[in-house]
């Protein structure tokens, strides 16, 4: 009896738990869907994003962008952070990236990349399937400032080069129909000066000097970027500073030239420059608050910045995507850094005013109909590269001083020259 009743609690205990598996299987098979959509959540992998675009840059990116990008990339999620530019956010990255806490992808200045790949916080590209396939869509001078030690460690995202923005009154004024193409028929026009406006030249920091410093025929370093002696204090070099210099000897550059405080805007439209080098910005600025693109086209004619002997014309500059060393989510980075440089959405990107690294996007019909861009398109190719080197940010300086130091206060140009290439060759042996 006593076995009789065992089995039928052992029974009754099977049964029960075979219904609270079967229970449990039906509610398994029935929320299939939001069990997928669980594991798909836990999936999803989330990029922070660095950059310093500007308020209109934001909007497109953040309202238009990451909606597509989530939409065809819904396993990647992107979060946005926009930063100030400056050297605190510089600073900021050195030291997250040191103590691996950076951010996944951030858009850097061109030339950051080779300090910041010297101290090991970017991750090179090379081994990226597909990158060989990108580098052939985007600029040769643009990729080269993510070149280090034989690798790349970063993907240009948007170039920014200048053009020559003339006053077509002065022009005209001057006799001129066309605006000069070389640096010689610049330099004729420069001493009409009298009667036709001044140079636009902002000041002599190595942005806004360095045009017409290498268009003159001055040199910063070797082909390879080891060596300044010989090439910043040549007698090209220093053709180039006592062409600058008499140019304010002579009252060709603005009269508040040594003040720094040039509003080259307002004077270019009002034709007291006859000739300023800007990049985009001017016109895409202008016409979104002040003027329509029409009557800034009817006052001012852009025009690639002349170009020297050798073919070089104006600056290049821009920003670049890296992967910060460390991260977690390495390929994930790298699907977003192909689409950011993609043709389509470096077209998009445009809208808000930035010129593309992408060759196809640059030179693509819709691009080239705006008025303004065919300038700037033509001038990206022969554009020069700022020394890509890690220790960029204090040649800079040396540059800018020395510079300053010739023009401003009237220091003898050959000796202070072979000074600032003695302390550029010991930062360049640090290399």
């Amino acid at each position: 009896m006593a076995k009789q009743r065992m089995f039928i609690h052992k029974m009754v205990l099977f049964f029960c738990l075979a219904l609270f598996v079967n229970g449990c299987s039906d509610q398994i098979i029935s929320n299939k869907e939001a069990i997928s959509t669980l594991h798909k959540k836990e999936k999803v992998e989330e990029l922070v994003f660095w950059h310093t675009y500007s308020d209109e840059e934001t909007r497109v990116f953040e309202e238009e962008l990451i909606p597509l990008f989530q939409k065809k990339y819904p396993e990647i999620k992107i979060t946005s952070v926009r930063q100030p530019y400056n050297e605190h956010l510089k600073s900021a990255l050195i030291s997250k990236g040191s103590s691996g806490q950076a951010p996944d992808v951030v858009r850097i200045d061109i030339a950051w990349v080779p300090e910041f790949a010297s101290l090991g916080l970017l991750e090179p590209l090379d081994s990226f399937k597909g990158f060989k396939q990108k580098k052939k869509k985007l600029y040769a001078n643009a990729l080269e400032t993510n070149l280090y030690n034989g690798l790349y460690y970063g993907l240009p995202v948007n170039l920014t080069t200048k053009a020559a923005i003339y006053n077509e009154i002065s022009l005209n004024r001057a006799g001129i129909n066309e605006p000069p193409e070389t640096m010689n028929d610049f330099l004729k026009l420069a001493e009409k000066q009298h009667g036709i406006g001044y140079i636009g030249m902002k000041g002599l920091n190595a942005w806004d000097s360095l045009p017409y410093f290498w268009g003159l025929g001055g040199m910063l370093t070797n082909s390879d970027y080891t060596q300044a002696s010989g090439y910043f204090n040549s007698k090209e070099s220093i053709h180039a500073v006592s062409t600058i210099k008499s140019w304010k000897d002579k009252g060709l550059l603005a009269p508040n030239f040594s003040s720094g405080s040039i509003d080259t805007w307002n004077e270019i439209l009002e034709g007291q420059a006859f000739m300023a080098e800007e990049g985009p910005w001017f016109y895409s600025v202008l016409s979104t608050s002040y003027y329509t693109v029409d009557q800034l086209m009817n006052v001012t004619i852009p025009y690639p910045f002349p170009v020297d002997k050798q073919g070089k014309g104006s600056i290049l500059g821009g920003e670049n995507l890296v992967i910060m060393n460390g991260t977690e989510h390495r390929d994930a980075a790298w699907t977003f850094m192909k689409w950011m440089t993609s043709e389509d959405i470096q077209q998009r990107m445009f809208n808000s005013g930035i010129l593309p690294a992408n060759k196809a996007a640059a030179n693509s019909s819709a691009m080239l109909k705006t008025p303004y861009m065919k300038a700037y398109v033509e001038s990206l190719e022969n554009a020069r590269l700022r020394p890509p080197v890690k220790s960029w940010s204090r040649m800079e300086n040396v540059y800018t001083k020395a510079m300053e130091a010739m023009i401003y206060h009237n220091q003898d140009i050959r000796t202070t020259l072979n000074e600032a290439a003695n302390k550029m060759d010991q930062l360049l042996k640090s290399e």
